[in-house]
C-alpha cells in the first residue's frame, strides 16, 4: 500500500545535479520510479490489510472500497505528477497523501499489528530517505492524524492480534516491495555513476572543439612540471592563436568563426601524438603540451601545424593562418605561469612579425 520513496532517495544525491539537463533527468527518474513503486506497494500492501479486515468481519463494501482506492490512487498520483509544472513538488505531495490513505486503512483494519507495523516502518523509512526529516514528519503526522480521526469515527475499534492467514497475506508486500527497493537502488547507483562520468567528461572536454578545457589542460601542464622537477623530463609548450579571428567573425559572422575553431581543432588533434595534450586556452587561443619534445622538435611540429592549417582551412577563399609561440621547459621555470609566460612571449613575437609564423 505504499509508494516507494526508498529508491527515490538516491536521485536526491548526485543524480539531481546543478547541471540543468542532469537535474531534469534526475527529477524524471525520481517521479518515474516513485510512481512504479507506489503501484507495487499499494497492490501488494492491500492484501494484508484486506485479510485483516475480512477476518474482523468487514463488509464487502469496505473491502471493495479498499481495492478501488489501492488501484486508482497510484494512477491518479502519476497523472497529477505528470501534469504538474513542478513534478518533484507534486510527487512529494503525493507521498504525503499516500501516508494519509494508509492511516485511514490501518484504522479501518483496527490496527491489526503486522500490517500496521509494516506500513508504519516502511513509510517512515521511505519518507526519511526521500525527503529527509521534514517530509517524514509531515507524512507520518498526516498518517497519524487520519488514523486517529478514522478510529474515532469507528468507535476506537482496536484488534491488534494478527491471524496466521493475515501474516501470509503480508508476505508478498514484505518480499516483493523490499526486493524492488534493492533493484531500484542498484539502478539508481548505476545512473549516479554514469552521470558522474558524464559530468567529469563535461568538465574535462571543451564541447565545441573536443579538446581539453583550460583547467584540465593546465592540470596536465602542472603534472609535467612536477615530472621535470623530479626527473628533468624534457617538455615543450605551444601557445597558438588564430590570426585576425575578430575580423573573421566581423566579416563572415560567428557561425563561420565557430567553423574555423572546429577545423583548426580537428587538425590540431590529428597532428598530435598519443602522449601530447591540446587544450582550448581561450576563445581563439590554444595550448599544446609536448612531453619528451625539445625546443627544435617543438618548432618543427609547430611549423607543420601552421602549414597544415594554411593549406586546408579557409574562409571566403582566404586561408586561415596561425601564430605560434614555442617554449621548452627550462630550469628556473618554477610555475605554470613561468612556462606558459615564456610561450606567450614567443607568441607575441610571432604576432608582431606579421603573424602566420612560429617563434620560440
Amino acid at each position: 500500500m505504499i509508494p516507494a520513496s526508498g529508491p527515490s532517495s538516491i536521485p536526491r544525491l548526485p543524480i539531481m545535479s546543478d547541471h540543468p539537463s542532469m537535474h531534469h533527468s534526475g527529477v524524471a527518474l525520481f517521479v518515474r520510479y516513485t510512481c512504479a513503486m507506489r503501484a507495487l506497494g499499494f497492490c501488494t500492501g492491500l492484501l494484508g490489510v484486506a485479510s485483516a479486515m475480512h477476518g474482523q468481519g468487514a463488509s464487502a463494501v469496505w473491502l471493495l472500497l479498499l481495492v478501488l482506492s489501492c488501484l486508482t490512487w497510484p494512477l491518479l498520483a502519476w497523472r497529477l505528477s505528470a501534469a504538474s509544472a513542478d513534478p518533484l513538488r507534486a510527487e512529494f505531495r503525493n507521498l504525503t497523501v499516500d501516508t494519509a490513505l494508509a492511516g485511514f486503512w490501518v484504522a479501518m483494519a483496527q490496527f491489526d499489528l503486522l500490517p500496521t507495523a509494516l506500513l508504519v516502518a516502511v513509510m517512515a523509512m521511505d519518507r526519511t530517505v526521500a525527503g529527509g526529516w521534514k517530509l517524514a514528519r509531515r507524512s507520518m503526522g498526516a498518517m497519524a492524524g487520519v488514523a486517529v480521526a478514522t478510529s474515532a469515527l469507528n468507535g476506537f475499534a482496536f484488534q491488534p492480534h494478527t491471524r496466521f492467514a493475515t501474516m501470509l497475506w503480508c508476505l508478498p508486500f514484505l518480499v516483493l516491495y523490499l526486493l524492488a527497493i534493492g533493484v531500484a537502488a542498484r539502478t539508481f547507483a548505476e545512473k549516479v555513476r554514469a552521470q558522474k562520468r558524464t559530468l567529469e567528461h563535461v568538465s574535462r572536454i571543451d564541447a565545441e572543439t573536443g579538446l581539453a578545457t583550460r583547467p584540465q589542460w593546465l592540470a596536465q601542464v602542472a603534472s609535467q612540471l612536477q615530472r621535470f622537477r623530479r626527473y628533468g623530463a624534457v617538455s615543450s609548450l605551444l601557445m597558438i592563436d588564430i590570426d585576425e579571428f575578430k575580423r573573421i567573425n566581423d566579416t563572415h559572422g560567428h557561425l563561420a568563426g565557430d567553423q574555423v575553431i572546429r577545423e583548426v581543432s580537428a587538425l590540431l588533434h590529428a597532428s598530435l601524438r598519443g602522449v601530447d595534450s591540446a587544450g582550448r586556452y581561450g576563445g581563439d587561443e590554444f595550448g599544446v603540451l609536448l612531453p619528451g619534445t625539445d625546443h627544435q622538435a617543438a618548432l618543427e611540429m609547430a611549423e607543420r601545424l601552421r602549414q597544415a592549417v594554411a593549406d586546408r582551412v579557409a574562409v571566403g577563399g582566404v586561408p586561415v593562418t596561425l601564430s605560434i609561440g614555442v617554449a621548452e621547459l627550462q630550469p628556473g621555470m618554477d610555475t605554470i605561469e613561468d612556462w606558459s609566460g615564456a610561450a606567450d612571449e614567443a607568441l607575441y613575437r610571432a604576432k608582431a612579425d606579421d603573424r602566420n609564423c612560429v617563434r620560440g
